[in-house]
């Protein structure tokens, strides 16, 4: 059979942790997560390998006031700096969009909401005004969006998008077990679970999961140094084989079956040798699947790739 496969990357930066205490994983001002880009895109070059890259859209911009107009809930926009990108590119960069849209590979620029709005607990007027402020910018830049990536798996309502030319939304679904060793298994060595995508109210629904995919969580994530300490005791280079063969096997079982499949993780996630290595890795051995095996889609080009019901 013929699979498809879809990889998407959020590209947030500081504005993943604008609402609350920043973590370790991120850097104090976006060089590694912009190095990394970079050697992500020439690894996507050289392996022909397109992927959706799912940016805030606040980061679109070269440089702005700090403040911004909506019904937003005080204090949401306090870390805005209200500068530019050359002071604080940790909430500006549109360098990074550019890069990205001037790869030799057709990668697609999705959105992420403009300010990483958590769209569950919004209203819809709100999710009108991130989407609308979006529409702006990806127009002026590279035509109208028509992907959608919600921040923290926070998914808004189908008919909110579509009426702001959504066709296509990523969700996050959970298969997580009730055990320590049931979740242990499943963030390591289970192969990743198959979900079919939907149209549901005129949006087509892709699935993933509620952890990133694409990289490893038992590896360290970000500019942490060192990964959690339940997989500690386990070798690295181990971890890393470990994670490379979930990434061929979930890919094999999608040929095989014929059930799209959708890989995941932040920027920040990749941004350390130990898991870019792996995804470097993994790249390599797709450029090798041929094409009626395996079709690598962008969420942009999934309604016509996809019969779904």
């Amino acid at each position: 059979m013929t699979g498809v496969l879809t990889m998407s990357v959020e590209v947030e930066l500081g504005w993943g942790v604008h609402d609350m205490p920043k973590d370790d994983h991120l850097s104090d001002d976006g060089t590694p997560e912009r190095a990394y880009l970079e050697r992500l895109l020439s690894a996507t070059e050289r392996c022909g390998v397109p992927m959706s890259f799912d940016i805030v859209g606040h980061l679109l911009l070269d440089r702005c006031r700090g403040t911004h107009e909506g019904p937003y809930e005080p204090g949401w926009y306090d870390a805005d700096p209200g500068t530019g990108v050359e002071e604080d590119p940790l909430f500006y960069a549109p360098d990074m969009a550019d890069r990205i849209l001037a790869s030799r590979v057709d990668h697609e620029l999705c959105t992420h909401t403009f300010s990483h709005l958590l769209c569950r607990r919004a209203a819809e007027g709100l999710v009108d005004v991130e989407l609308e402020r979006v529409q702006d910018l990806h127009g002026a830049l590279d035509g109208p969006v028509t992907s959608f990536v919600p921040p923290r798996h926070s998914q808004p309502e189908n008919h909110v998008l579509r009426r702001n030319g959504i066709r296509t939304a990523r969700y996050a679904k959970t298969r997580e077990s009730s055990s320590r060793l049931g979740r242990f298994w499943e963030l390591t060595a289970a192969p990743h679970p198959q979900w079919e995508p939907r149209v549901v109210d005129g949006v087509l629904e892709t699935y993933c999961t509620t952890y990133p995919s694409l990289t490893a969580r038992s590896l360290p994530v970000g500019q942490r140094e060192r990964s959690h300490p339940a997989f500690r005791p386990f070798p690295l280079d181990l971890r890393k084989r470990v994670h490379l063969f979930y990434l061929i096997r979930s890919t094999r079982r999608a040929i095989e079956s014929g059930t799209a499949l959708h890989l995941w993780c932040h920027l920040f996630d990749l941004s350390n040798a130990h898991q870019f290595e792996v995804l470097d890795a993994y790249l390599e051995y797709l450029s090798t699947v041929p094409e009626d095996e395996l079709r690598i889609r962008t969420m942009r080009d999934l309604p016509e790739e996809l019969v779904v019901e």
